[in-house]
């Protein structure tokens, strides 16, 4: 049964399937609804959003209902504005209880019936249930407040330009971290208009962010995406650092660490460079498997239009990127009934917010990390009172 979240508010609980506004619990009986919301936790339901690639239920809209659905939306819209105008606070008072049952009933039940052709007439994309995972795991960060020291945060806006910037659009606003799954061609995450820029967060200002519980332990993988490729040309990953592994193997010792480091890099980034021939980072052999006619495919489902130039690190980035928040949202499940918690993703590192009572549960949350579907990777761990002290 298609169904919509309306009301997803603890006291307001609601949802609309078959015609009617229900006010309780979720039923097993419902398959598919739009987007994800708290209300359907980890029940497996059908996203039309994932199959659109992240569109709006407007954006996607067939062209035989759009003029119903301006026409529904205007109605909607006009009572909102009511409401703001009478200065109703929607925070305290249920929607469904403000707005005629007839227009509720007209409005989504237009809202199931896009839902249920978007569904009809679009396949699944292979990547939908890691980007089903990935959605439902931005949301539940994006419900978390921010917790800032707003004296050292005052201290740094005296002093810095981007920090006073910071707390001009931010300072009295609720603090959270909304991303955009859909924000880069490869996938990596972006982040959606108001959030509160965690990705691009200057260093000399991350200890204004500090945690709910005890500490913040980042976790990332080491050389990431040198071992996506490692892997992608067939081989096992080895257990120790990448790029000791590299001095080794590579270069036989005839460079040091940071010279081996800088020349492996150089040749990586660099999609025309032959400086490197190895069978352990085969370009042309994962080309040959992952790029065809203008269209990069990734082990993860992901398909990547490109040309010849951009198609290596498009499949590096997107798969290094896939392969991490594929262990992020399995880390995020494992949480659920913790205090602990997957507090932020800044780039290729998952940042928790953990009590100390539970610092025994890092050595599983690291396991699970390791495991990828590429192979054990080796993990960096760092500890710090907060977000600008991880060590």
């Amino acid at each position: 049964m298609i169904f919509q979240i309306i009301d997803d508010k603890k006291e307001c609980r609601g949802y609309f399937a078959d015609g009617k506004l229900r006010i309780r619990e979720l039923p097993e009986t419902l398959t598919a609804t739009w987007d994800w919301s708290e209300l359907i936790g980890d029940r497996d339901v059908t996203l039309a959003k994932i199959i659109m690639q992240g569109q709006s239920i407007n954006e996607a809209c067939p062209e035989h209902l759009k003029d119903r659905l301006e026409a529904r939306e205007k109605k909607i819209k006009a009572h909102l504005k009511s409401f703001i105008k009478s200065k109703v606070n929607l925070n305290d008072i249920c929607f469904y209880d403000l707005v005629p049952t007839k227009d509720i009933q007209h409005y989504y039940n237009l809202l199931n019936e896009i839902t249920q052709w978007t569904i009809e007439n679009n396949p699944k994309p292979k990547n939908y249930r890691l980007m089903h995972n990935i959605n439902q795991m931005c949301k539940e960060i994006a419900q978390q407040p921010i917790r800032v020291d707003k004296e050292k945060w005052k201290w740094h806006a005296q002093r810095d330009q981007k920090a006073m910037h910071l707390s001009n659009s931010f300072w009295d606003k609720p603090l959270r971290v909304i991303y955009n799954p859909w924000g880069t061609i490869t996938g990596r995450l972006g982040l959606q208009e108001g959030s509160f820029p965690i990705l691009n967060l200057k260093n000399t200002i991350k200890d204004i962010v500090v945690p709910k519980w005890d500490v913040f332990v980042e976790l990332d993988f080491n050389g990431a995406e040198l071992r996506t490729l490692l892997s992608l040309s067939g081989h096992n990953q080895p257990s120790e650092d990448i790029h000791d592994f590299n001095q080794t193997s590579i270069f036989n010792n005839n460079l040091s660490r940071d010279d081996a480091k800088k020349q492996i890099f150089a040749w990586l980034y660099n999609p025309t460079s032959t400086a490197i021939e190895t069978d352990f980072y085969d370009k042309r052999k994962v080309l040959e498997r992952h790029y065809a006619e203008g269209v990069v495919s990734t082990p993860f489902g992901r398909t990547i239009p490109s040309d010849d130039f951009h198609s290596l690190n498009y499949l590096i980035q997107s798969t290094s990127s896939d392969n991490f928040l594929d262990r992020a949202s399995a880390i995020q499940k494992y949480c659920k009934g913790l205090k602990t918690n997957v507090a932020f993703l800044v780039h290729d590192s998952i940042i928790l917010d953990v009590p100390l009572s539970e610092k025994q549960r890092i050595k599983e949350i690291v396991e699970i990390f390791e495991n990828t579907k590429l192979g054990k990777f080796k993990v960096n761990v760092n500890v710090g009172r907060n977000l600008g002290e991880l060590k």
